[in-house]
């Protein structure tokens, strides 16, 4: 039996349909391209809309959000120019959604704000009220409070004749929010409990979890402590058990904060911890998103590149068909050898492209790792420094405390080495004069001192493995300044010089205290000292110290 052949306009609504439908997300983005170049080949616009939509939606998901967006402009022109009001507003809708996502509330506002317009004027299918709803929700994120209310108190006046349940629970629930940043206190509570009223029977445990948990906050500003920790348990418990692991670690770290103030430090440590789990695993899971949307990527550059190959090669056999109906031999030959050499050539440079991509890859890959690890070294001592912290509050009064706080300053001068190479990238060089400054203006916060310090440095850089020792000792003479130097200095002072002379950095710290005893040398700072010797050996470097109106310190470490 004869198969019946279809058009290239069902080919097309086909393609388009399989791009939808189809799980591999590399597959599905070929599909639509071959859907939008059949609907340009037939001249059919609104074809090619569709097939943009779809691209949109898979570049998305990709995380290729330029070509997102790219895509999304194409469609909103082709429907524009065609007159198809709410398709276009639509397009709009889904632009100002995506840049929802993006945090790019400006641009949100204006795409929903065009939407608006246009569903003011026809509006079949009753998408105004969501759209305002999602205007609402975008001006409240923007911090644009007083335009959120207007919109949420829009949405709530026109749905009292659509009586869309749905509508009704999430503007009641933002507009508590909005009124919760406004410091409305009471308003807010009974618009996030009606809202909580509704959504919770419909099993919209996302939505239902965020208001009960601001709900919490509201309680703990205005000392209903009781109900504060009622309202913050009860939506970790909600969010715990549907899942939801950007809430879980959100509310663990509202209860952390909650316990921190009732003095519950057991219960603080628990959610923090539970809050630093759910941290590194939402890190691991867009660091591993980020590496499967590049294998993605280059699996699709692939298989176009074989597609472009296997066009070249029928345009070229056609040429040839030409060429030998001429009937001239001579120019076929020269033709069909200069072909084998074109072929041989685009081969040789496909393999380098795809050797290239490759290589670039594994690059991307290795400073995404690279990057991760020190994230996490970072988020490990910084989970050590505040344990090290609760644990001095419970210590207060005791000889502990003093060696905890100590220890807690050494593991913040560790964690701003790796804080730093994970916002700088994938280097291992550390700028010391932003990371002295940083260093030493944390310790004086700490301590509460009033006068500033003095900073020359200049702009010299130094590898992690000296890094690291480096600012231990300079985290110890620095304290050991702060906490002995000034009793009864009228104007204290503390000067860092830092220079590199001839291949070797020269770090003089100085003050205007008391000195440095021999005897204190003995009581005070043994341990404090031996460390400094110790961390200077490890560097082969030297350290002097001078009683001249104050303490002097002059290290000499190799820069290289």
């Amino acid at each position: 039996m004869k198969k019946k052949s279809i058009s290239k306009t069902e080919k097309s609504q086909t393609l388009i349909l399989r791009a939808y439908y189809f799980n591999d997300v590399d597959s599905s983005l070929i599909s639509s391209k071959l859907a939008l170049a059949i609907a340009r080949e037939i001249n059919n616009p609104i074809l090619q809309a569709e097939a943009l939509e779809e691209i949109s939606h898979i570049e998305r998901r990709l995380g290729n959000n330029s070509k997102s967006i790219e895509a999304s402009l194409n469609a909103l022109k082709i429907f524009d120019s065609l007159g198809l009001k709410e398709r276009t507003a639509a397009s709009y809708v889904q632009l100002g959604s995506n840049s929802i996502s993006d945090e790019d509330y400006t641009s949100a506002i204006r795409y929903l704000k065009n939407a608006e317009s246009i569903y003011n004027i026809s509006d079949e299918k009753g998408n105004l009220i969501l759209t305002q709803l999602n205007l609402g929700e975008a001006y409240r994120l923007a911090n644009k409070l007083d335009s959120a209310a207007y919109y949420f108190n829009k949405t709530l006046l026109k749905n009292e004749s659509t009586n869309n349940t749905i509508v009704q629970g999430y503007s009641l629930g933002n507009l508590g929010m909005v009124l919760h940043a406004q410091k409305q206190y009471d308003k807010a509570e009974q618009h996030l409990k009606e809202a909580i009223t509704i959504l919770e029977p419909l099993g919209d445990e996302y939505s239902t979890s965020v208001y009960l948990a601001e709900l919490g906050q509201i309680y703990a500003k205005t000392s209903k402590d009781s109900l504060a920790g009622s309202k913050l348990l009860q939506a970790y418990e909600m969010a715990h058990k549907a899942g939801l692991k950007e809430q879980i670690r959100d509310f663990s770290r509202n209860l952390t904060d909650f316990y921190k103030t009732q003095n519950k430090y057991g219960k603080a440590l628990e959610y923090l911890e539970v809050n630093r789990i759910y941290q590194d695993s939402l890190v691991n899971k867009a660091s591993i998103q980020k590496i499967e949307q590049l294998k993605a990527n280059y699996e699709i550059g692939k298989r176009e590149s074989e597609i472009s190959l296997l066009n070249t090669i029928t345009t070229n056999q056609r040429n040839q068909m030409i060429l030998l109906a001429i009937g001239v031999l001579c120019i076929s030959v020269l033709a069909l050898l200069l072909f084998r050499s074109n072929r041989a050539i685009k081969k040789v440079n496909l393999h380098i492209a795809e050797q290239n991509t490759v290589i670039e890859k594994r690059e991307q890959e290795k400073a995404l790792l690279l990057k991760e690890l020190n994230h996490r070294v970072k988020n490990n001592l910084q989970m050590i420094s505040s344990l090290l912290s609760l644990q001095s509050h419970q210590l207060t009064g005791h000889p502990a405390q003093e060696a905890l706080i100590a220890g807690k300053n050494r593991v913040e001068a560790l964690s701003l080495v790796h804080r730093k190479l994970y916002q700088e990238g994938a280097e291992t060089k550390i700028a010391l004069r932003e990371y002295i400054e940083e260093l030493v203006l944390g310790l004086f916060h700490g301590y509460n001192v009033a006068f500033k310090p003095k900073f020359n440095i200049d702009h010299s850089s130094i590898s992690i493995d000296k890094a690291i020792p480096l600012a231990l000792i300079i985290n110890e003479i620095v304290i050991n300044s702060l906490k002995y130097a000034y009793k009864d200095i009228a104007s204290p002072s503390l000067r860092i010089q830092l220079k590199e002379v001839e291949h070797q950095l020269e770090i003089d710290i100085s003050d205007n205290g008391i000195g440095f005893a021999e005897k204190q040398v003995d009581k005070k700072n043994s341990f404090g000292l031996k460390l400094i010797q110790s961390l200077i050996n490890q560097l082969d470097g030297s350290i002097e110290r001078f009683n001249t109106k104050g303490t002097h310190w002059k290290i000499k470490i190799s820069a290289d």
